[in-house]
């Protein structure tokens, strides 16, 4: 049930990618974001049901790390990048590279066997708040040195400081997600008196914008790259310190989990790095438009035309 969640809340976020890309096509060609856009998306409806879905994959995500542990859901919403490509590929008909086959494969395989091997076991821990207050100073001082760093110097890297910053956030609000489950399973009015809830407003709201900065100050590629390869390894450890969650030991299962974390990343940043996947996420390109290119817009064009 735990990896269904995941992968529920990994498509969710792919499709969400697709509508809202799709609600920004038309839109004003301006140098990164501005109330403009802001108006000009929240006034198409492709773009709104893009927002919905996105929430619905964030319920489906805490569901999952309620039921499960940080460590198997954070890695597995890595296929977002495997189904946002499996879309191109058979809705879009976008004609896939052997390099995008082949690291849509790797990440697949690392992913799997990562799991297989390490088969995390659930934290039986119960934060304390001295240890909620070290873990959370701990990240946060790391998010601000990312941010600092990358307030300045060549766009890529700060593109991918920043980014690595955002994953980091990312990381210890899927933690608080964790928790704040626990809370609301003892009652809805819990959850607004709980500090959970209003951390992950602030802290959301703040991965978030540091995020957008990421995207508007270097290439997409360079970002999304950090996004993927920070926020897996930042949950284990996060996952780690406050739940006791931990993976199998041995000196060869250690070994096998290294190996399938590196192949997983090597694959995500394949697909990461891929013009098919950066195009669909730049609000500024226009060379992959996918309005009209849909199997039911070619159906529907074929139909106008018979």
């Amino acid at each position: 049930m735990v990896v269904l969640l995941a992968l529920l809340a990994a498509l969710a976020n792919a499709v969400a990618s697709i509508c809202q890309r799709l609600g920004v096509e038309d839109a004003p060609q301006k140098n990164g974001p501005s109330m403009g856009l802001v108006r000009h998306m929240v006034q198409r409806r492709v773009w709104l049901v893009g927002l919905a879905i996105m929430a619905l994959g964030y319920v489906a995500q805490a569901t999952a790390l309620h039921l499960g542990t940080l460590d198997v859901v954070q890695p597995l919403l890595v296929s977002e990048l495997i189904i946002l490509v499996l879309i191109l590929w058979l809705w879009y008909a976008t004609a896939l590279r052997s390099r995008d086959l082949l690291a849509s494969g790797a990440t697949a395989l690392g992913l799997g066997v990562f799991l297989y091997v390490a088969s995390p076991s659930v934290g039986g821990r119960v934060p304390s708040d001295g240890r909620w207050f070290g873990a959370g100073l701990a990240t946060l001082l790391v998010v601000a040195l990312l941010v600092v760093l990358g307030s300045r110097g060549p766009a890529r890297r700060r593109a991918l400081l920043l980014g690595a910053a955002a994953s980091t956030g990312f990381a210890l609000l899927a933690a608080i997600t964790k928790s704040m489950t626990n809370v609301l399973v003892l009652g809805v009015g819990g959850v607004f008196t709980s500090w959970q809830l209003y951390a992950i407003c602030v802290l959301g709201l703040g991965s978030f914008l540091i995020m957008q900065s990421a995207f508007q100050v270097g290439p997409f590629t360079a970002s999304q790259a950090a996004l993927i390869l920070v926020n897996p390894f930042v949950s284990i450890l996060v996952g780690h310190v406050l739940f006791g969650e931990s993976l199998r030991g041995g000196a060869t299962r250690v070994a096998l989990e290294a190996l399938s974390l590196v192949v997983m990343v090597i694959g995500a940043l394949g697909v990461a790095l891929s013009p098919l996947v950066a195009q669909v996420h730049d609000e500024r390109g226009d060379e992959h438009l996918l309005r009209g290119r849909g199997r039911y817009a070619r159906w529907l064009a074929r139909r106008s035309s018979s």
